[in-house]
Parts: C-alpha cells; sequence; structure tokens
C-alpha cells in the first residue's frame, strides 16, 4: 500500500471517529475550531462548494493582525485570535479552491492549510506554547510541523499531520523579528513538498481576497487558519472562507468574466447585423 493510499485510508477512518471535532476544540488548552460552515456542511464533495457564514474580524490587535502583522507579538500568529476551521475533501483527484474574502470593511487576509488525522482537535497546551499557559497564544503558522512553535498541534500534542501552504497578502518578515524564527513570506507560499496531499498548488491575492488551489488534493481532512495580516487597517471588518471543486474566482474576476462575456455577446450582434 503506497503512502498516498494509506494517508487516505488512516483519514477517512479517523475522520469518521473525529468529526465532532470540527464543532469545538476537545482537548483542554486547545484552539477552538468553528463550526461556522453553512448548514453544518463541513464534507466537500466532488463538484460542490462549501462556505461558512460571515465571520467577524474586530478592530482589535486580534482582528487586525492575528495571524501575521503585530509588531507587540514580533509578527508570530496569535493562535487563538485566527479563525480554525476543518472540512474533509471526500473525492480524488479534485482540485480545490481556497479562498478568503472581505466581507465588509478593510482587511489584509491571510490563511494556513493543515493535513490532518481527523478533523482537528484543537491541539493542546502542551509543547512549545508561550505568553500563556491555557492556549497556544504565540504561533508559528507558516513553519512545517516540527519547528519551533508548531509542536501544539501535532504528535502527543495534537492530530495535525503536515503543514501543506499559505497565503498572504500582509508583509513578509524575517527570521530575526519573528517569535519563533519563522520566515514569513508574502503571497502563495508552499511548505509541504512530500507529494503525499496535492501534485501540485498555485493561487493569488487581489483586493479582499486571498486564494490558494491545489491540484489533485488527497482525499481526507484538511485544517485552515485564518485571519488579518496587517495591524495598521483599522475598523471592523468581515470575511467569508469558501472552499469548493469548481473555481469560484473573486468578485473582481466575476465581473472581469461578465464586462469580457458582454463583449462578445455585443461582437456576435453586430457581425449579425452587418
Amino acid at each position: 500500500m503506497n503512502n498516498k493510499l494509506k494517508f487516505t485510508v488512516r483519514s477517512l477512518l479517523a475522520g469518521a471517529a473525529l468529526a465532532v471535532a470540527s464543532s469545538g476544540a476537545s482537548a483542554a488548552g486547545a484552539v477552538t475550531v468553528s463550526n461556522t460552515w453553512l448548514g453544518g456542511d463541513n464534507v466537500l464533495s466532488a463538484n460542490e462548494t462549501i462556505s461558512t457564514s460571515a465571520m467577524s474580524l474586530a478592530d482589535t490587535a486580534g482582528g487586525r493582525a492575528g495571524w501575521t502583522g503585530n509588531s507587540a507579538l514580533n509578527f508570530s500568529a496569535w493562535g487563538h485570535a485566527v479563525r480554525w476551521l476543518s472540512f474533509q475533501v471526500a473525492a480524488a483527484n479534485q482540485t480545490v479552491y481556497i479562498t478568503d474574502s472581505v466581507t465588509s470593511g478593510n482587511r489584509d487576509l491571510a490563511f494556513t492549510v493543515w493535513a490532518s488525522n481527523g478533523a482537528f482537535d484543537g491541539g493542546t497546551g502542551s509543547g512549545d506554547v508561550s505568553n500563556s499557559s491555557t492556549d497556544p497564544h504565540s504561533t508559528n503558522v507558516v513553519g512545517q510541523l516540527g519547528d519551533a512553535g508548531t509542536n501544539w498541534m501535532h504528535g502527543l500534542n495534537g492530530n495535525a499531520l503536515a503543514t501543506l501552504a499559505y497565503v498572504n497578502m500582509g508583509g513578509a518578515y524575517g527570521s530575526g523579528v519573528t517569535d519563533w524564527g519563522e520566515t514569513i513570506g508574502s503571497g502563495v507560499n508552499q511548505v509541504d513538498n512530500s507529494g503525499l496531499y496535492f501534485s501540485a498548488l498555485s493561487g493569488s491575492t487581489g483586493l479582499g481576497f486571498a486564494q490558494l488551489i491545489f491540484q489533485n488534493l488527497a482525499p481526507g481532512w484538511y485544517t485552515v487558519a485564518a485571519g488579518g495580516a496587517n495591524n495598521a487597517l483599522t475598523g471592523v471588518a468581515g470575511q467569508q472562507l469558501a472552499v469548493s471543486t469548481v473555481p469560484v474566482p473573486a468578485a473582481v474576476y466575476l465581473l472581469g468574466s461578465a464586462l469580457a462575456g458582454m463583449g462578445i455577446i455585443g461582437r456576435r450582434r453586430e457581425r449579425q447585423a452587418a
């Protein structure tokens, strides 16, 4: 049995037993895993889109810069401030689009995606947790599991399996200024290169949206941590996360497609009239 098949079988079996964890953390000291999926649907089937209800990004350091961007935390993530969500990919050979969009206000968004052994259990207060004895306050959301700042969420402390990738609308920060010595890149960043979980990665950022696109994302459970990435953007804002096996471009792309379509229709009418 090859590694990808082993992962698929293990994830599906564990997912059945741990699906309840998607509605909240199960371990003391863990982060809270949100159950904000519309209709309670966090299982992504073939040719389907699931999305969250609108999630508030408060006008506080956590809301503006929970994922990165807060110099008071040396630009590392606030584990308790970002939104943690789990979803399951139920069908193989899918291109999976994960898009975080601003629904109101003004925010630079960022999110990280992990593979997990079943719905993410929230990790524990153990491991290399700093600034708090009860939850992972300062968190490394860009490093591979095993790097400093990640040990609270895998192995004996949690059921995360691998950090896959992240996308960041905010700034980049070198290892000399961050809490855990992590290097935080801007734009699309691939972390896992094992080939066990996906075959290729792409994505983009734009006005009010950040997106990752995974080719052939393996069936199993995945976890997203999403939040703000710029402490300078004040005011309450909102975000909505969508996960799809059907292309769901940001509104700007939809508008562009609509305008292009109108142009094509117009040219066809001109030819017919001629």
